[in-house]
């Protein structure tokens, strides 16, 4: 058989391989997972530290498991704010130095989040910011 008919034949069995990869393998360890969308609170959050003449600003974003809530959080964005508010308002400087308090938000903004608009979708959040001064 001559050198390019193998040639070839490797590079469509390569482009096989590949595609099979691609469209097939890729996802199969992800079947079982839930689908995660983000939504980005668009203006931080600023306020006084508990007890404290220090402010303290985190930027949040939620992490929820159904697609599609954009409008249903853009119409809630007060009680969103409020809510996070409430709980960021309540820390202290040691709150806010220690180094478990991220995760410590991580499960109760979900919880009060999902508490005050009374659904089950938002699962955890992210932070940009999270400065005291």
């Amino acid at each position: 058989m001559p050198r390019k008919a193998v040639a070839a034949i490797l590079i469509v069995v390569l482009a096989a391989g590949a595609a099979v990869y691609f469209f097939v393998w890729k996802d199969a360890g992800k079947e079982g997972e839930p689908a995660l969308y983000h939504y980005a609170i668009k203006n931080a959050f600023v306020t006084n530290v508990k007890e404290s003449s220090k402010l303290f600003k985190a930027t949040v974003v939620l992490v929820v498991n159904e697609k599609g809530l954009d409008k249903l959080l853009d119409a809630e964005q007060y009680v969103i704010r409020d809510t996070i508010l409430f709980i960021l308002r309540g820390l202290t400087e040691g709150d806010i130095k220690s180094e478990s308090v991220q995760d410590r938000l991580r499960v109760s903004i979900p919880q009060s989040l999902n508490d005050a608009l009374q659904i089950e979708n938002v699962v955890s959040v992210y932070f940009g910011d999270f400065v005291m001064q």
